[in-house]
C-alpha cells in the first residue's frame, strides 16, 4: 500500500466512524484522528503524507469543521478535502465548499458509491502530486531551551540579525513568544502589533497589513511579539495560529521564531512540519544535557523529514569539562556551535536595546556566533524554496 491510498481521517462521531469503517475497503485505509487536536491532525497528514482527508462536518460545531478545512488546504494545497456528515443542507454544503472542500460524503448512502467517488478524486489529483515539491514551505529556525535558565531571547534576536546582515536581499521575520511589555526580545523597538492580531483573524492577513502594521527594524527584518500563551490557543485557536503561520511562511523568504522553554514542546509539535532547523540552546551542564536529551527525543518525532536538530551550547568554557563530543553524544544532536559567556558584552547590549552585532562585533560572543550562522546556512538556502524571492525569481 502506497502513502497515497491512506485516508486521513478527522471524525469524532461513534456512528460515521462505524459507517466509513464498513464502507471504505482496499486499496484505502483510514487513519483516524480527533477534531479536537489541530496540531495532530496536521502531524499525522505530514507523517502519512495523505492527498485524501476526510473531515465531519455538522451545524452545531460548524466553525471547528471550516476552521479544520482552511488549515489544512492552506497548509497543503495539494490534498483533496471532503466533508462527511450525518444529514446535509444547502447552507452547509456551500460554507464548506467555500472553506476548500471538494465534496461531500452523506453517511448511510450506497457504499459502492462512495468507493468510486474516493477513486476518482485519487486519480483526479495524482496528476497534481508534484504540487508538494512546488508547495512545500519549511523555512522556519526554532529556537527552544533545555532549562528556563537558558536565554533563547537574546540567542534568537542575535541570529536573526546576523542572518539578516549576511543575507539582505531576504525578507525574514522574527519572532518572540516571550516578549514583554517593553518590546521585542531585548531590542529598542516596540510594537503595538502582536501575533495575537494576526490570530484573530488570519483570513486578513496578506502582504499589505505586513508593510502597514510591521515596521522594518533593519531593512529586510521585521520583528514580531508573540502575544498569547499556549493556555490561550486550544481548538480552533490553534487552527488559527497554524494558518497565520502558514500565511506569513509563504511572504517571508526565513522566519525564526524564540519558542523558549515552558511553552516549546507546543510550538514545536505545532509548526515542526515546517521546521527546517531545530537550534536546541543549553548550557555546558550535565543536568541540562541530560533534560536536552528526553526533550529532543520527544520532539524528533513532531519534525518534518527534511528537518535538522543543531545544539548550540551557551556559555562554554573549553577547559571545564564535559568536552563538547560528550555533551553532544549525550543529547543525541550535532553540535551547531558554542557561545562564550562574555556577560560584559551580553549585558552592554540588552541594557543598550542594540544587538550585540552591531555594539560590539569584534567581541567573543559575536565571533562565535558566526559558527552558529555558518551551519545555519547550508540548510536556510534550501528552505527559501517556497518563500517570496523565490517565487519572484521564478515568476
Amino acid at each position: 500500500m502506497s502513502d497515497n491510498d491512506i485516508v486521513l481521517t478527522v471524525v469524532d462521531d461513534p456512528g460515521i466512524k462505524a459507517w466509513l469503517d464498513r464502507t471504505v475497503e482496499e486499496p484505502f485505509r483510514l487513519e483516524f484522528v480527533s477534531r479536537a487536536d489541530m496540531t495532530r491532525v496536521l502531524r499525522l497528514l505530514e507523517a502519512t503524507t495523505a492527498h485524501l482527508v476526510l473531515v465531519e462536518i455538522n451545524e452545531e460545531e460548524m466553525d471547528q469543521s471550516l476552521a479544520i478545512i482552511t488549515a489544512l488546504t492552506s497548509a497543503r494545497p495539494w490534498v483533496t478535502v471532503i466533508t462527511v456528515c450525518g444529514y446535509a443542507n444547502q447552507e452547509l454544503l456551500l460554507q464548506s465548499m467555500r472553506a476548500g472542500a471538494r465534496d461531500c460524503f452523506l453517511a448511510g448512502n450506497d457504499a459502492g458509491e462512495i468507493r468510486d467517488r474516493l477513486r476518482r478524486h485519487q486519480l483526479v489529483r495524482s496528476g497534481h502530486y508534484g504540487d508538494e515539491t512546488r508547495s512545500a514551505v519549511n523555512n522556519l529556525t526554532l529556537v527552544a531551551g533545555a532549562d528556563p535558565t537558558v536565554d533563547t531571547r537574546f540567542l534568537t534576536q542575535s541570529l536573526a540579525i546576523g542572518t539578516n546582515r549576511r543575507h539582505p536581499e531576504w525578507r525574514c521575520l522574527a519572532i518572540d513568544t516571550q516578549a514583554g511589555e517593553r518590546g521585542v526580545f531585548y531590542l529598542d523597538a516596540s510594537n503595538q502589533f502582536t501575533l495575537d492580531n494576526l490570530i484573530t483573524s488570519p483570513e486578513t492577513l496578506d502582504e499589505t497589513l505586513i508593510d502597514t502594521a510591521l515596521e522594518e527594524y533593519r531593512p529586510g527584518l521585521r520583528l514580531l511579539a508573540g502575544g498569547a500563551g499556549t493556555k490561550d490557543l486550544e481548538g480552533d485557536r490553534s487552527a488559527d495560529l497554524f494558518i497565520a503561520l502558514n500565511r506569513l511562511m509563504q511572504m517571508f523568504d526565513h522566519i525564526i521564531i524564540n519558542v523558549g522553554v515552558l511553552e516549546s514542546s507546543y510550538w514545536i509539535r505545532a509548526l515542526g512540519v515546517h521546521t527546517r532547523h531545530l537550534m536546541v540552546a543549553m548550557q555546558p551542564l550535565v543536568e541540562h544535557a541530560h533534560e536536552a536529551r528526553g526533550l529532543v527525543q520527544d520532539w524528533r518525532s513532531h519534525l518534518g523529514r527534511n528537518a535538522e536538530i543543531g545544539l548550540v551550547i551557551d556559555g562554554y568554557d573549553s577547559k571545564v569539562p564535559p568536552d563538547l563530543e560528550e555533551l553532544s553524544e549525550t543529547v543525541g544532536a550535532a553540535l551547531a556551535g558554542t557561545l562564550p559567556m562574555d556577560w560584559r558584552h551580553r549585558l552592554m547590549a540588552v541594557n543598550s536595546g542594540r544587538p550585540v552585532l552591531e555594539q560590539s562585533p569584534r567581541c567573543a560572543y559575536s565571533r562565535h556566533l558566526g559558527a552558529v550562522l555558518d551551519a545555519l546556512d547550508g540548510g536556510m538556502e534550501k528552505s527559501r524554496r517556497g518563500g517570496l524571492l523565490t517565487r519572484l525569481l521564478g515568476s
